[in-house]
């Protein structure tokens, strides 16, 4: 096993629960971990996933009451150290990771890359990469409590998390307030090549963008300000690697079509969008005429510029 929490309840039971890509912690049995012990546990309290084959973060999602980690409440993602203590309404659960797990660190992880040639551990092929952003988020951390914060956020992790995943998405990491997520082409039959046309996966980033605005649109700050976002969608080849020793980790995304995907996230409010596309998206997408050509872009790092492409403002998310 990669990792493992040791849980102590409230009334004093005992016991271990190993954890491989995700664990989840609420009230209910379908939890990967289940604390049924108080009415302050939610039904979906927590959630713990495995980034970049070695580091696990825990999630509050949402909770009333709070998730905390070495006596500090979770407010975005907090990566989690060989026995970090976490405290859910007074249980008490304790990670603890394995010493080649927690060893490896982005050194490791390179020269896992570097030396690695079976494409059951690499391989690279296309997918549509999405960024999403919360507006304002720094000038609203400062001002609002942190248990207030921590609700509000965990509420937008589980709901844009849950909308990705319903629309064959994968969450690949949260990133501060930012969500990195990809889609990918549907599995081709044994000897099948892939087909000419409009990549399908671009079709279903493209409108879990226009719904997570849809979401985001019917959030509020406590200070009735709007709760907005920016998304950003590219498509492009990527490499998806199994990094590690342990097979059951998460594999993670990494190429330049993912740094082009941030590096338009970061350009998008000077535009003025709330979402923008790259051209390599819009070339894959069956009805091209509900977007404005907004040109090419120099973006941070890259010697090429890239066309990219907003919605007409007479088109409705």
């Amino acid at each position: 096993m990669a990792a493992l929490l040791r849980i102590t309840t409230v009334n004093g039971e005992s016991y271990a629960v190993p954890i491989q890509n995700t664990a989840t912690v609420g009230r209910t049995p379908d939890n990967t971990v289940c604390l049924n012990t108080s009415a302050h546990i939610s039904r979906q309290h927590a959630i713990i996933r495995c980034h970049n084959g070695y580091e696990y973060q825990i999630m509050d999602l949402g909770s009333r009451n709070g998730t905390y980690v070495d006596d500090q409440r979770v407010v975005m993602p907090v990566t989690l150290r060989h026995g970090s203590r976490i405290r859910i309404a007074n249980n008490d659960l304790v990670f603890e990771q394995e010493a080649e797990a927690h060893s490896e660190g982005p050194e490791a992880i390179e020269a896992t890359l570097a030396a690695s040639t079976d494409h059951h551990t690499q391989s690279v092929r296309p997918a549509a990469i999405l960024v999403c952003d919360i507006r304002g988020f720094s000038t609203q951390s400062e001002r609002l409590p942190a248990e207030t914060l921590s609700q509000l956020l965990g509420q937008w992790f589980r709901e844009s998390g849950n909308l990705i995943q319903r629309s064959g998405g994968i969450v690949d990491k949260f990133i501060g307030d930012a969500v990195l997520a990809y889609w990918q082409p549907p599995p081709s039959s044994p000897g099948e090549t892939m087909a000419d046309g409009p990549a399908p996966e671009c079709s279903a980033a493209f409108e879990s963008a226009r719904a997570l605005i849809r979401i985001a649109k019917k959030m509020h700050w406590p200070n009735d300000k709007p709760f907005e976002i920016g998304v950003a969608v590219h498509h492009g080849k990527v490499s998806f690697s199994n990094i590690g020793l342990v097979a059951q980790r998460d594999a993670t995304i990494i190429g330049d079509a993912v740094n082009t995907a941030f590096r338009l996230e970061s350009i998008m409010k000077s535009l003025s969008q709330r979402i923008l596309v790259s051209d390599k998206v819009v070339e894959n997408l069956p009805d091209k005429t509900i977007f404005v050509d907004l040109g090419e872009q120099d973006l941070k790092g890259k010697a090429q510029r890239v066309r990219v492409y907003g919605l007409r403002e007479d088109v409705e998310i």
